[in-house]
């Protein structure tokens, strides 16, 4: 793919990236993920989007997850071979087990890699550093959710061994402005923290043809006229949809006649299913105001269907179905949590309200529904393939290996104040 002139923004280091030929330094990239496909995970979900971008420009891609209860030790997805490792059995002090297991499979294999890559910071994760530091891969962390990967810094057991595993690590990756931050607060030094978002297929997702509308509606059994209010992301508290849609039966959808339609898998959080039962009465109870609909891989259907794409998260990185939704042309309401607050233009692409205000929200989700909603989509289509394209992602990783292994061939880095 042509690299055109974009550019990415590292926070401290902006690096053109048609400065550079990366496809004459093919890279062995091993990715770390605690939980992988067929886990529901974000993070995973990201690190499977770069793998695909980075497959078709020459580069070799495995990856290494957990291998949790029912799993095999080894799997094909999308024809990446990923290997799992066992975690350790015991509540506490598990990290251990699973820093000798990952030891042992990164030793055995560590000339078969270059780079060593997580794609969170948790505590857990941020040993690669240690495990590159002896097996003499280059090693970057990234860290999905705010508020969260470096929480474990403020626990006195753990602080300056987190700090220390940090600090041993070539890069930090912040998706968002607000984890580079964190970042900076957790002790990191400024020249290894990189910002490079999440990013999506443009190509994959993309709005849906005028004619093509109403025979989603149908195949997805929506209503074919009804405006749709779409909710996608996992059922758990983090994501506050019980509190959504609570507020949107009680409240008959503030008069928008719209439908809520979430769309997601049951949480990890929620073994029971307690969550899952309570959305699935209010469904039976007001079928008319919210859908509930089991989660699919083939998301991109109830994009292309909906109207509006709603998130009221109470924490998040940088969201992947915000940008899906903006790929796919939607204008986007959201709480103001970190990540979504810096993807929604307000008044642009979008609106965020603040947290558990339901008349807040309200009001955005009219605007977003309003005649003007459909230039915010417009809009939003536009930002997400300027700087959200899973391409112009990848040039930012090729950059940034390309630094950490081939220095010298890296030209045209300018210094930003960060």
């Amino acid at each position: 793919p042509s690299r055109g002139d974009s550019k990415v923004n590292t926070g401290t280091t902006t690096i053109m990236s048609n400065t550079i030929n990366a496809h004459a330094h093919p890279f062995r990239v091993l990715m770390y993920a605690a939980y992988f496909t067929p886990e529901y995970s974000g993070g995973a979900f990201q690190a499977l989007t770069l793998a695909r971008e980075l497959r078709q420009r020459g580069h070799y891609v495995e990856f290494i997850s957990n291998r949790w209860h029912g799993l095999a030790p080894f799997s094909e997805v999308d024809g990446f071979p990923v290997w799992r490792i066992k975690p350790g059995r015991a509540y506490r002090y598990r990290e251990f087990r699973l820093w000798a297991n990952l030891t042992r499979y990164v030793w055995r294999r560590r000339h078969h890699f270059d780079i060593l890559q997580s794609n969170s910071a948790y505590f857990t994760q941020a040993f690669i550093g240690m495990l590159g530091n002896v097996s003499g891969l280059r090693t970057i962390v990234k860290a999905s959710l705010a508020e969260d990967d470096l929480k474990d810094i403020h626990r006195p057991l753990v602080r300056n061994l987190h700090h220390h595993m940090l600090n041993r690590l070539d890069a930090c990756v912040a998706i968002s402005q607000d984890l580079g931050r964190e970042f900076l607060a957790s002790g990191v030094k400024r020249h290894k923290i990189k910002h490079i978002p999440n990013g999506v297929d443009t190509q994959r997702f993309q709005p849906s043809a005028p004619d093509q509308r109403s025979a989603l509606r149908a195949k997805l059994d929506l209503p074919p006229d009804q405006p749709i209010l779409l909710y996608v992301g996992v059922l758990d508290k983090r994501k506050n949809i019980e509190w959504l849609a609570r507020q949107w039966v009680t409240q008959r959808t503030f008069g928008t006649n719209a439908l809520l339609l979430a769309v997601g898998p049951q949480s990890r959080d929620d073994p029971g299913g307690e969550l899952r039962g309570r959305l699935a009465a209010l469904a039976q109870a007001f079928p008319g105001c919210f859908r509930l609909c089991d989660y699919s891989a083939d998301i991109l259907p109830y994009y292309q269907a909906a109207d509006v794409m709603i998130l009221p998260s109470r924490k998040e990185g940088l969201p992947n179905v915000i940008l899906e939704a903006m790929a796919c042309g939607l204008p986007c309401v959201a709480a103001r949590a970190s990540g979504s607050r810096e993807l929604i233009v307000q008044g642009e692409t979008g609106y965020t309200y603040t947290h558990d205000n339901a008349e807040g929200m309200a009001v955005a989700v009219r605007q977003c529904l309003s005649p003007t909603g459909a230039m915010f989509g417009v809009r939003a289509r536009e930002v997400a393939q300027a700087c959200y394209s899973i391409k112009v992602v990848a040039d930012g990783y090729e950059a940034l290996y390309i630094k950490l292994l081939h220095p010298t061939k890296l030209h045209g880095t300018t210094q930003s104040p960060g």
